[in-house]
């Protein structure tokens, strides 16, 4: 099996592989949007075949509303009429469609009756947090699980959703599900702030460097009726258009959504829109990491020792600063100085031999390096040394904050 990548009943999900669509069936009357809803026997295969028929690579049921109810003020439904949905709809739904049929649950109950009725895949919006016995049934039906991050109350930015998907991992493998079968899923939605879930969608990529197929779910989500003022679910579709072409673009390997002919299109614009910034031959990756949080993600993800990630992670980026109508002399100096920790800057040609009294000046090294050069010149009160120090250090301070 490829590099990042899951066989989920004969379909290959994961980085090398079309973008995958997963159509969304809700037997449950109390979901957020009503359009993913069936519940009588013609619906439910109404909507099966209307899935397949738009161009879905897999159907995920779902008969418990995981909607907030913050938001939605969706009823939680018991188990025993979560499964009382599931076995009586589940079998319609697999003899109308060859696809592969995942179910949505937290339950393992409700997942072995899912599983032995045909489904193919787990979708565990709780990450293993909900039910400690669903570990083993997923490792002992041998089928994939998506994991879903789940921070017990909405994860409040990018590291404890990075962190939640890494310990539900974990606690997967421990439990003997094959890491080949994982795909995460970082939650979008789920009660979380709007700059939390577009803070994720720009920083899909960071996911990926967690090896797994990555499915991401932005169909109708509160944050898009926030950003366009839209409080009706049914009213985000061209927001939701807008976000799921923007979320494979940024990596995304499979999108889940009501809307499956307007999720496939905007997929396809999304993948050719990517960038691609993996090259690989035969054991070896050219990693282009973009920032220190990706580099200590990949080094963690080695097995390095906990105390050296972060400081090995500096070494790892390389940035770059332009300075404009620097003194030449100062040129020089910063020159001398990053070439000492082993950087290095580039100016215009006449500054050699001072046949010019200004210069822009790029500055390239890592932040390491970086750090050490302005501090030495933060002491060198000549040449406007003390002033660019103090520009370069706000603007890393700047940057470590949106990096988070």
């Amino acid at each position: 099996m490829g590099l990042c990548e899951t066989d989920i009943d004969g379909l290959k999900v994961g980085r090398e592989n079309p973008t995958r669509v997963m159509g969304v069936i809700n037997l449950s009357p109390e979901s957020f949007y009503g359009g993913s809803v069936a519940t009588s026997r013609d619906e439910i295969v109404r909507q099966v075949q209307e899935i397949e028929r738009e161009g879905a690579d897999i159907i995920d049921v779902g008969a418990a509303s995981s909607a907030p109810k913050s938001i939605y003020g969706t009823t939680r439904v018991g188990a025993d009429q979560e499964l009382t949905r599931v076995s009586e709809a589940f079998k319609s739904i697999v003899d109308n469609t060859h696809l592969p049929v995942s179910i949505d649950t937290t339950s393992a109950t409700v997942a072995h009756a899912a599983l032995d009725l045909g489904a193919a895949l787990v979708n565990d919006v709780s990450g293993l947090r909900t039910d400690n016995k669903m570990g083993k049934l997923v490792a002992d039906a041998d089928v994939p699980i998506i994991l879903m991050a789940d921070c017990g109350e909405p994860c409040l930015g990018l590291d404890a959703t990075l962190d939640t998907l890494k310990t539900s991992m974990k606690k997967a493998i421990e439990e003997g599900i094959g890491y080949e079968r994982i795909v995460v899923d970082p939650g979008i939605g789920f009660g979380k702030p709007t700059d939390v879930d577009l803070s994720i969608i720009r920083n899909l990529r960071r996911f990926t460097l967690l090896e797994r197929p990555l499915l991401v779910g932005v169909s109708r989500k509160a944050f898009i009726g926030q950003l366009l003022g839209q409080p009706d679910p049914a009213a985000r579709i061209v927001g939701t258009i807008a976000a799921t072409s923007l979320a494979v673009a940024n990596g995304a390997d499979m999108i889940r959504a009501h809307d499956v002919e307007e999720a496939r299109m905007a997929a396809i614009i999304g993948r050719a829109l990517r960038h691609s910034s993996l090259m690989t031959r035969d054991n070896i990756e050219l990693m282009d990491l973009s920032n220190e949080r990706e580099a200590a993600l990949v080094i963690e993800q080695l097995g390095a020792d906990a105390e050296i990630v972060h400081p090995l992670a500096e070494k790892a980026v390389m940035l770059s600063f332009r300075i404009r109508e620097a003194p030449t002399s100062a040129a020089l100096i910063i020159k001398q100085e990053m070439l000492a920790v082993g950087g290095d800057a580039a100016y215009h040609h006449d500054v050699i031999d001072h046949r010019t009294d200004h210069t822009d000046i790029l500055i390239m090294g890592t932040p390491l390096q970086l750090g050490r050069m302005t501090k030495r010149i933060s002491k060198m009160q000549y040449f406007r040394l003390i002033d660019i120090a103090k520009g370069i250090q706000s603007l890393m301070a700047d940057r470590s904050r949106q990096v988070g």
